[in-house]
């Protein structure tokens, strides 16, 4: 037996079989299947487990970005809502002081139409009361200059 062989056949001790190409030992299957199965706990403890975590945070992650965004969203749409029933109510009432503020300058604009027209109507009134104190008073002087003139007429006449 030469060196080489010795070490194939004793090197896991045990039993072993020759089938011409294929030499098998025992140990060597069952120290496959033990770093096999060391391998497969390493990977899983060391590897996958924290892998199949990160991706379960993620998807909790994603999960909690989409509630807060439906619920923002949600939120958005109560605050938009509100808005404008708030610009609205705050339209209605521009509107309101607008009209009522119109209204009072109408109102005013009449009074004043209505004063002016008084005192105008006054003054005509005083303006007529002057001048027909006026026309009287010149039908007066008239009939005063009338009887002058007749008298210095008839005077002439006679004379």
């Amino acid at each position: 037996m030469d060196f080489k062989q010795a070490i194939i056949e004793n090197a896991w001790g045990g039993f072993n079989m020759d089938y011409g190409l294929l030499h098998l030992q025992l140990a060597t299957p069952l120290t496959v299947l033990a770093f096999i199965l060391l391998m497969i706990f390493l990977l899983n403890k060391l590897f996958f487990q924290p892998v199949l975590r990160t991706l379960d945070q993620r998807k909790e992650n994603i999960q909690g970005s989409m509630k807060q965004s439906e619920r923002l969203s949600k939120e958005l749409e109560r605050m938009q809502s509100d808005f404008q029933h708030k610009l609205d109510k705050t339209r209605k009432n521009v509107m309101e002081i607008h009209h009522s503020a119109r209204d009072e300058a109408f109102k005013g604009r009449e009074g004043m139409i209505l004063q002016e027209r008084e005192q105008l109507e006054e003054e005509m009134h005083n303006q007529s009361e002057m001048l027909q104190q006026d026309f009287a008073s010149a039908k007066q002087r008239f009939n005063e200059l009338t009887k002058q003139l007749s008298t210095q007429v008839s005077e002439r006449l006679l004379n």
